[in-house]
C-alpha cells in the first residue's frame, strides 16, 4: 500500500524544509493527517494503514523532531480498530487539534516562566531561532524589562541571522556574531537560552552548536536553560534515526578534491549540562524529570520506525 501522491508531496515537503521549526511543522504534519479523513477506504482496516504509513513517514521526514513523533503516537494510541471508519476519521481530526492547541498553548505559559527568569540589564545568549524563544523575549519586554540579546548567526542556515533582524525591529538591543565567537564572550553572558527539538534521558537536541554553548556555560558558570513543552519529551526507549547529511554546498559551494563535507544540523546535548528545562509545567530540574519519561508510551506501530 502507498500513501496518495497529494499526502507524499505533503510529507516530502515537511521533509525538505529546513527554515521552519518544529512548532510550524507539526502543524503542517497534523494537516497532513487530517487530510487523510478525506479518503475513501474499503474498510476501517485500511484507513488504519494508511494512518501508521503516514505516521511513519512524518516521523522519517524529521527524525529529530520530537513532536512530529509524539503527534502520530497520540493519533495512533487514540484509534480504536473496533470503531467504523468514520469515527476513526473523527478521533484522528480531534486528536490532532487537541495536539496543536497543545502546543499553542504550552508556547504562552514557557514564555512567561522563562520572561520572569529575565533581570533587567542582563545580557541573554540564544542559538538558533527558537519560535519559544522569541515569545519569552516578547513577554519580558512587555512586562518592561531591559536587556540584551546576543544571537549566534547559526550556519550554515543562518536563521539566527534572521532572527537578529526581527528581534530588532521589535526593538530589542541585538548583537549577532559568528557561531565560534559565541565562546570569547562567554564571560559577559547572564543565561543561555535555547529551544529544543527533542529531549529524553539521552540528551537535548538542537541546532548544531548547542553542546558546544552549553559545555562554554558550564565553565563559565552560566545558566544555560533549554525551551521545550512535554511535547518534545521522548521516552528512553525510542532511538533517534540517525540524522541524514544535509546538502554539503551550505558550507562548501564548489566540491573539493579529498575533501568530505559533514553537514549535520543537530546535536545531542547531555542533561547534566542543562541547568533547567523551561516548560508548560515550570522550570524542571533535569534530575527530576525521571519518572516523567517513563511515563510515556509508544505505540507498537512506531516502536521501529
Amino acid at each position: 500500500m502507498k500513501l496518495p501522491p497529494p499526502i507524499q508531496s505533503s510529507i516530502k515537503k515537511i521533509k525538505t524544509d529546513n527554515v521552519n521549526g518544529a512548532v510550524e511543522l507539526t502543524r503542517q504534519a497534523a494537516a497532513t493527517l487530517t487530510r487523510l479523513t478525506n479518503l475513501s477506504t474499503p474498510t476501517a482496516a485500511h484507513l488504519i494503514e494508511y494512518i501508521e504509513l503516514a505516521a511513519k513517514a512524518l516521523i522519517n521526514a524529521q527524525p529529530t523532531m520530537a513532536p512530529l513523533f509524539n503527534l502520530a503516537n497520540r493519533v495512533l494510541l487514540a484509534v480504536d480498530p473496533a470503531v467504523n471508519d468514520d469515527q476513526i476519521k473523527q478521533i484522528v481530526r480531534q486528536s490532532c487539534r487537541d495536539f496543536v492547541n497543545q502546543i499553542e498553548q504550552s508556547g504562552q505559559r514557557i514564555a512567561g516562566a522563562a520572561a520572569a527568569l529575565i533581570e533587567e540589564d542582563m545580557v541573554i545568549m540564544t542559538h538558533s531561532a527558537s519560535a519559544t524563544v522569541g515569545q519569552a523575549f516578547l513577554a519580558a519586554q512587555r512586562a518592561g524589562q531591559q536587556f540584551e540579546i546576543i544571537c549566534t548567526e547559526s550556519r550554515p542556515v543562518n536563521e539566527g541571522v534572521k532572527l537578529a533582524r526581527r528581534l530588532g525591529r521589535q526593538g530589542f538591543s541585538v548583537k549577532l556574531i559568528t557561531d565560534a565567537a559565541a565562546f570569547g564572550l562567554m564571560s559577559e553572558v547572564d543565561m543561555i537560552f535555547v529551544g529544543a527539538d527533542s529531549v529524553s534521558p539521552h540528551g537535548l537536541v538542537n541546532k548544531s552548536g548547542t553542546l558546544g554553548l552549553a559545555l562554554a556555560a558550564h565553565r563559565f558558570n552560566v545558566d544555560f536553560y533549554g525551551l521545550c513543552g512535554s511535547e518534545k519529551f521522548l521516552p528512553e526507549s525510542y532511538a533517534l534515526p540517525t540524522e541524514p547529511l544535509k546538502d554539503p554546498g551550505e558550507i562548501l559551494a564548489e566540491p573539493a578534491d579529498n575533501v568530505t563535507v559533514l553537514n549535520y544540523y543537530f546535536d545531542h546535548t547531555p542533561l547534566d549540562y542543562v541547568s533547567g528545562l523551561i516548560t508548560e509545567r515550570g522550570v524542571l530540574s533535569p534530575a527530576g524529570l525521571g519518572q516523567i519519561f517513563e511515563d510515556l508510551t509508544i505505540h507498537p506501530a512506531l516502536a521501529v520506525v
